[in-house]
């Protein structure tokens, strides 16, 4: 029995057929995907849950340490507790003192230090950086030699002349100007 107009052969019927296993593959790729991102946030909420968990756990041995540490200190001399942080704050001064940089500070220093200036006391602050720094100077322009070359090194800043005072010749001494210089030393960490 033939039906009339119906033909298997036909474009509008391969084309038609080609359009429909299309888009039952596509449906087929989207839903596994579904499946899949389903499964992934099903894993990462169980994850989640878990790191939770554990940062509960944590949270609740980080408390239980904190009381055990309160409950040792509570049983700790005050006396005792003193002389500890006493030793605390010596080691922290050989810790700044063993940064300082004794060599760096000197070799900064000599390069702005003019021909007739000389020092004769330098004082560092190990902890503030600053220095206080004493010496004579043949005149007043040697002074301001000095001074303008410690502002110019980027390892000095705050660099201020405290006072200045004529020096009289004792026996066999030299005249010149004492003077007084304050300063911060940057370069204080090596």
């Amino acid at each position: 029995m033939l039906i009339a107009g119906f033909n298997l052969a036909r474009e509008d019927y391969r084309r038609a057929r080609r359009q429909g296993l299309l888009a039952a593959g596509a449906v087929a790729v989207l839903s596994l995907l579904l499946v899949g991102q389903i499964a992934v946030w099903a894993a990462g909420r169980r994850e989640g849950r878990g790191v939770t968990e554990r940062l509960d756990r944590m949270e609740g041995e980080f408390r239980r340490h904190q009381d055990e540490v309160r409950a040792v200190q509570a049983g700790v001399p005050g006396e005792a507790l003193k002389q500890y942080e006493a030793r605390v704050g010596v080691y922290n001064q050989i810790l700044e003192a063993s940064a300082f940089s004794w060599t760096g500070l000197l070799v900064e220093l000599e390069r702005s230090m003019p021909p007739f200036v000389s020092l004769s006391e330098i004082h560092p602050d190990l902890a503030t950086g600053q220095v206080k720094l004493r010496g004579v100077a043949r005149s007043f322009d040697d002074l301001g030699v000095f001074l303008r070359g410690l502002e110019e090194r980027i390892a000095f800043r705050n660099v201020y002349l405290l006072r200045q005072a004529d020096r009289k010749a004792a026996t066999g001494g030299q005249e010149g100007l004492e003077f007084a210089v304050n300063l911060v030393y940057e370069g204080r960490k090596r």
